[in-house]
């Protein structure tokens, strides 16, 4: 994958990746580790994943190399081992390129799809559950929006990368898969001053639609912010 691929050119847009994120959510965590227990997790990463560690050699990583030598930065380190690249060795987007234009430049505020639903979606009152259902969906929107430890999602942690790499936060398959069901369901409403008439469902149809197509080839997602 050439670096220049990964650099953020067009302001205010945002993009769904195909991502392993067992292995995001492996390296989150060991990047809050020092020292000796540092490499160690990074050694064991490479070894239970060799076509991960050819990957990083390709992009100049010598093979013995611990985890201080590698010149890059937290975040572009995360997008690098984590993202799944396509035959060209491109970084894969999800969905399709109109769903992808409309996913990434939403018209109100700072442009985050995501973020507009965070702020006007509210619970369906007729259904069962209906605050605890509600909960769980703003969860994995905010896990999605501003990743920044497990169970902490106050603000991005991967942001200020080289290039302008800016990740926002990422979701497994089956976290994937569960927001689907969830927000394709009767589970939520809309506030009433919404800004945009018909705003939360034109946002959550394009969702859904790239949701899906991270399920038909078995993949969770990375959301980036391009600046």
């Amino acid at each position: 994958m050439d670096l220049d691929q990964v650099s953020g050119t067009t302001s205010a847009f945002y993009t769904l990746h195909s991502c392993e994120a067992d292995i995001a959510l492996y390296i989150s965590s060991m990047l809050q580790k020092n020292g000796e227990a540092k490499n160690e997790s990074w050694k064991g990463l490479l070894a239970d994943n060799p076509t991960l560690k050819q990957r990083l050699i390709e992009q100049g990583m010598g093979e013995s190399s611990t985890i201080e030598e590698i010149s890059w930065d937290d975040s572009m380190l995360l997008f690098l081992c984590s993202i799944n690249i396509d035959e060209e060795g491109k970084p894969l987007a999800i969905g399709e390129s109109l769903r992808r234009e409309k996913f990434g430049r939403f018209p109100f505020g700072n442009g985050s799809l995501i973020g507009y639903l965070i702020e006007f979606l509210r619970p369906n009152s007729e259904v069962k559950g209906a605050n605890q259902i509600f909960s769980r969906i703003i969860e994995l929107l905010s896990k999605l929006s501003s990743f920044n430890n497990l169970d902490d999602y106050s603000e991005p942690r991967f942001t200020g990368g080289k290039g302008g790499m800016n990740i926002l936060g990422f979701l497994s398959l089956e976290e994937v898969t569960e927001i689907r069901k969830l927000l394709s369901g009767r589970n939520w409403s809309v506030a009433s001053d919404e800004p945009l008439d018909g705003g939360v469902r034109d946002a959550i149809k394009h969702f859904l639609a790239m949701l899906k197509a991270a399920e038909r080839i078995d993949s969770g997602i990375m959301h980036r912010e391009h600046l």
